[in-house]
């Protein structure tokens, strides 16, 4: 037996049998994913398991081979740094994920462990000096840390941001990491690399037992990011040469799919207003739910879609022809945009604000008081939110305000809607104010508007006053509305009225039975 597919073997074994013992410790100790009725809908609390379950198994198949194999790594020390570098900042990422899976960890504190540990795998001999895509050649010198560390961060939040769904991560895990085995074995890169991508894929394969929709276990936050850090790790490892030079088309082009799906989530909350940090139901996973796609179905399509991105890079490493890599993850992201399953909203958000910059830049003179633009975009959902959005840019320029914006956020009914408004002022920046003022139904958050003008004439407080009485006609438009919409789509069937039917004289019992009754 090839070391590869003892690696491969171990790990899933290792991880069938792992993830129900840590299954029974983490529900022990509330490490669980409970329903909230808003964002997390599913019906009963569910372990997570994921991290602890990866990083036992990672150890337990590593030393498992290496006993099998003892001299796989000797010809350089810096495979056992790579592992060592690889284990210690591991054990960082699952702790801060099993934290925020119990208690909750704010955004950016995860990103400050994500760095950490990006920067205890500098030393592993994975440190991107130099790069070469399509024959192009580029040194970073003294910035080199700075983009490896960019490159494990990214890699991390790609993995967790797609983990919304029973199994996707796990299933997009295993393809990432056999296209990645599949190039470093092409490449003849150095075992460590093949030995902990087969691993992975191994272990995924046996998690996947209890991640298959309907899943029995998630990887919550400590498993999605310890996928992240080692595939990000080993696909740096294995495209170096020599640990010097980088290959990053073919990285890149496989994890396409996982990186579009970051970059789309981080152009459509900045371009609507929100933190990137910010939770939404806009992700690929979501988007292919709502064409109608679940459970099995949903992880064919979304593993073919990195399938393709994979091979492509697999058959450019095998040609050494890098631009097969391009054509293959174009072709996958142009499925995607063209058949409007992802990324087309966030592409007209972008198009529309780069429109916007472009007239701003041609200096074009405009009468005071015009609208610059009002412009909404239906995120999700098939409800025509325009009588409430005139009703705000009423109340915007019947108070003179300089910008206003809305976003309506309701993941339980399907909903999700996004409107600005801009009108030619004077106003000077140090003369504005600004607010955000949340959008409250039912003690419950379903989005928020926020308001920039000027300062008024006259006492403050009583400006402020009129201008929060001014919104009292859109508050209670937005409350019916919401709770119409809820009625409509959340209120069970009414049960259907069973008309009897007629029957006729001669078939009915008493004349059956010579004109008695059965008793």
């Amino acid at each position: 037996m090839s070391f590869g597919l003892l690696a491969f073997v171990t790990a899933f074994f290792a991880s069938a049998i792992t993830a129900p013992l840590v299954g029974r410790v983490a529900t022990r100790f509330g490490v669980v994913d409970a329903p909230d009725g808003h964002r997390k809908l599913h019906e009963m609390p569910v372990p997570l398991t994921g991290g602890p379950t990866l990083l036992i198994t990672i150890i337990v198949a590593v030393t498992t081979t290496l006993l099998a194999y003892p001299g796989l790594l000797a010809p350089t020390t810096n495979d056992i740094k790579f592992l060592l570098s690889l284990f210690f900042a591991g054990l960082l990422i699952v702790g801060v994920g099993i934290v925020d899976d119990r208690f909750g960890v704010r955004g950016r504190q995860k990103l400050a462990a994500q760095i950490l540990a990006g920067i205890i795998m500098l030393p592993s001999g994975i440190t991107v000096r130099e790069v070469s895509i399509l024959g192009f050649h580029m040194s970073f010198g003294d910035l080199a840390p700075i983009v490896t560390l960019l490159c494990i961060v990214g890699a991390i939040n790609a993995l967790n941001l797609i983990d919304g769904v029973d199994g996707l991560a796990s299933t997009t895990g295993i393809v990432l990491s056999l296209s990645i085995a599949g190039v470093t074995y092409i490449y003849g890169g150095r075992p460590d690399g093949l030995m902990i991508s087969l691993i992975l894929a191994g272990g995924l394969s046996g998690f996947l037992i209890y991640n298959f929709p309907p899943a029995r276990m998630f990887l919550g936050d400590s498993g999605s990011m310890l996928i992240g850090l080692v595939l990000g790790a080993v696909a740096l490892k294995c495209s170096i040469k020599q640990y010097t030079a980088a290959t990053l088309l073919l990285p890149t082009a496989i994890w396409a799919i996982p990186l579009f799906d970051v970059a789309m989530a981080i152009v459509r909350r900045k371009l609507t207003g929100r933190s990137i940090y910010e939770t939404d139901r806009g992700h690929l996973h979501h988007c292919l739910q709502r064409r109608g796609l679940s459970g099995a179905k949903l992880l064919l399509i979304t593993a073919s879609l990195c399938a393709l991105t994979g091979m492509g890079a697999i058959v450019a490493s095998a040609l050494k022809n890098d631009l097969i890599a391009v054509i293959g993850a174009a072709t996958a992201l142009s499925l995607l945009i063209l058949t409007r399953s992802f990324g087309h909203t966030e592409m007209r958000l972008l198009s529309n604000r780069l429109k916007r910059l472009t007239a701003s830049m041609m200096h074009r003179s405009a009468p005071m008081q015009t609208v610059l633009h009002d412009e909404e975009t239906q995120l999700r959902g098939d409800h025509n939110w325009q009588q409430l959005w005139e009703t705000l840019t009423d109340f915007a320029e019947r108070f003179k305000m300089d910008r206003v914006e809305l976003i309506v956020n309701l993941p339980l009914i399907g909903e999700e809607y996004h409107a600005s408004w801009k009108r030619k002022t004077q106003t000077q920046m140090h003369e504005e104010w600004k607010s955000e003022i949340p959008l409250i139904v039912q003690d419950m958050r379903v989005g928020h508007i926020k308001v920039v003008g000027a300062v008024g004439d006259g006492s403050i407080c009583k400006w402020m006053s009129d201008l929060i009485g001014g919104l009292g006609a859109f508050e209670a438009e937005l409350v019916t509305l919401i709770e119409d919409l809820r009625r409509e789509k959340l209120s069970p069937p009414a049960p259907t009225k069973t008309v009897p039917v007629p029957v006729p004289e001669r078939f009915q019992p008493e004349k059956l039975h010579g004109g008695h009754s059965a008793h």
